[in-house]
């Protein structure tokens, strides 16, 4: 009787182990591996099955040309830029916010809010903050002393600087959960012997919490050069890639519902993917170049 019973709970452990893994293992087969290797396929045929490169050679002709594209790749590259300008102020928020200094506890709530706000909400604040009736723009007007208050997202003279602005408005915020988490894991011990030795905080930051938390900060790093062609801001919310605002997203975006007419047919799945594989290629190359100089910066601390 107790080994039915036995065999029975061992077959149910199995049975339960089986439903909790086949699922996610069938999703990553399907929609990852099989998604991915369909893509690959797709840049080097062409509607007909057969092997070609004229995809990769479309490409290469957009960025010979000078065309849309590569004006995607330049706004993509400064928002990437901005990225990685706005990182380590990131960092040093975060550090203040961590020592509590006056007013700490509002400074959390009110960079995280914009975080845990939809996006769109966001977007439709910031909209009304710069338009035509806000004083910001009746202000631009007045310093440029132009006759009309300019429309900021629908002017190719100031879109990209506005969407820019944006993004900078909503760098800070970001990771503060992160940071605020790796800075806790800190031992009071260290920052106290510090503290009796009487180094500045600027020393303190520098040499004590930036190397104590290098493992966090490489990671982090590595994953902003992971997305290099996915920096675009919410340029699809505010202004559709329009008033030369595009980036890569977006244009990537405009080709596949301007170019496939809702038709497979089209070709134009073939040169995206052609495109995400190139790109694909390169942030990786990037990626583990910034890994191994972040590998080199400081040796791991144990705490």
């Amino acid at each position: 009787m107790q080994e039915k019973t036995r065999k029975k709970a061992e077959r149910e452990r199995i049975i339960f182990l089986l439903f909790c893994t086949v699922v996610p293992v069938a999703n990553f087969i399907i929609f990852y591996l099989g998604a991915n290797f369909s893509s690959i396929k797709m840049a080097f045929t062409d509607l007909n099955g057969a092997l070609t490169l004229e995809h990769f050679v479309r490409l290469y002709k957009e960025v010979i040309n000078g065309t849309q594209f590569m004006e995607a790749v330049k706004n993509t590259m400064i928002t990437f830029l901005i990225l990685v300008a706005v990182f380590p102020f990131k960092v040093l928020v975060s550090y203040f916010i961590y020592k509590k200094i006056p007013g700490a506890g509002f400074y959390r709530v009110a960079f995280f809010l914009p975080m845990i706000v939809f996006s769109v909400c966001v977007s439709l604040v910031f909209t009304n903050l710069i338009g035509p009736n806000g004083f910001i723009a009746q202000w631009i007007g007045d310093v440029m002393g132009l006759e009309k208050v300019p429309e900021l997202l629908s002017d190719s003279r100031f879109a990209k600087w506005t969407i820019w602005a944006h993004m900078l408005w909503l760098g800070f915020p970001g990771d503060l959960i992160i940071w605020g988490g790796t800075f806790a894991r800190i031992p009071t011990d260290v920052l106290e012997s510090a503290q009796i030795d009487g180094v500045t905080w600027w020393t303190e930051f520098t040499k004590i919490i930036v190397p104590m938390v290098w493992p966090t900060v490489a990671l982090q790093m590595v994953l902003l050069t992971c997305s290099i062609f996915g920096s675009s801001g919410q340029v699809w919310l505010l202004t559709r890639g329009e008033y030369g605002t595009h980036t890569i997203d977006s244009w990537m975006y405009m080709q596949l519902l301007n170019g496939s007419g809702g038709s497979y047919k089209s070709g134009v799945f073939n040169y995206m993917s052609a495109a995400g594989l190139v790109l694909t290629t390169i942030a990786v190359i990037l990626s583990i170049t910034v890994r191994k100089w972040t590998d080199k910066a400081f040796e791991e601390v144990e705490f």
